[in-house]
């Protein structure tokens, strides 16, 4: 378990907020969008968490380059973003109760929840200095993003119109495809957890297989992105949306690549 130098924590702390910030803010934008246009509460409150990201990614933008400086912006950025999961929690209680109504998906609120709460937990984890062994890595990474992008995936096939029949089922296709991965994934998550190795060579291939099936998904949903933006799709997809969930998927590729190669170096000493 590699401990992180000053300039890798400041490099990664803050390509974390960038991307992550952007995600709340714009988690915000969908939330108050999706609300009846009498809650006029929770619409202001979700505004006023888009106005909190906005100026913290500009923040984020100009922070200067100091360990101390950073540990301290993490620490302002888990406190607001805590903030925000109880609200989407509170709201989500007000969803599945039947107190409000709207256009928020309650799988929506709740994904937008969990998302919330491992941008939390990957800045708690840098400001601590802490690390997992490989197979543990693998096997949460996995369990958290295949989630994400089986959630997408029924998200696009829900948002599509239904008279694109084809991208529908492409779409429900890909849902399948992760729900399937994901299982794969608890299971041997299951495995890992009970026995602790510290790696072991079927997760190698596990990785090869999500890093093609992303891949693939990264792929439909820039399409999708771009036909939206060109009005050449029926749907209710927002832009913004359409390409929210291609940088999710990008980031996994992004994670999966180096989940990859710190694989092929265990697979190496495993058979020296």
């Amino acid at each position: 378990m590699a401990v992180l130098t000053e300039s890798e924590f400041i490099r990664e702390s803050i390509n974390e907020n960038l991307f992550w910030l952007r995600i709340m803010k714009e988690h915000a934008l969908f939330m108050s969008e999706g609300f009846d246009r009498n809650d006029k509460d929770l619409i202001r409150e979700a505004d006023q968490f888009f106005d909190m990201f906005d100026r913290r990614l500009t923040e984020t933008r100009s922070l200067r380059l100091d360990a101390d400086v950073v540990r301290r912006f993490n620490e302002g950025s888990i406190s607001l973003t805590r903030r925000f999961r109880d609200f989407k929690s509170k709201v989500l209680l007000l969803i599945i109760t039947c107190k409000i109504r709207g256009f928020n998906f309650p799988l929506l609120i709740d994904h937008t929840a969990r998302e919330a709460g491992y941008f939390v937990l990957t800045l708690e984890n840098l400001n601590a200095g802490k690390s997992e062994p490989l197979a543990d890595k693998i096997v949460d990474e996995n369990v958290f993003w295949l989630r994400i992008m089986a959630d997408h995936s029924k998200f696009i096939a829900s948002l599509l119109d239904p008279s694109e029949r084809k991208l529908v089922t492409v779409a429900s296709t890909f849902s399948d495809e992760f729900d399937q991965l994901l299982a794969q994934a608890r299971d041997l998550e299951s495995m890992v957890k009970q026995t602790e190795p510290s790696f072991f060579q079927t997760l190698t291939r596990f990785t090869g297989d999500v890093q093609s099936a992303t891949t693939d998904l990264r792929n439909f949903k820039k399409d999708a992105r771009d036909l939206i933006r060109q009005c050449k799709v029926l749907s209710l997809i927002n832009p913004i949306l359409a390409d929210h969930v291609t940088r999710e998927a990008n980031k996994f590729l992004s994670i999966l690549n180096d989940l990859s190669k710190r694989a092929d170096r265990a697979s190496v000493l495993i058979e020296e």
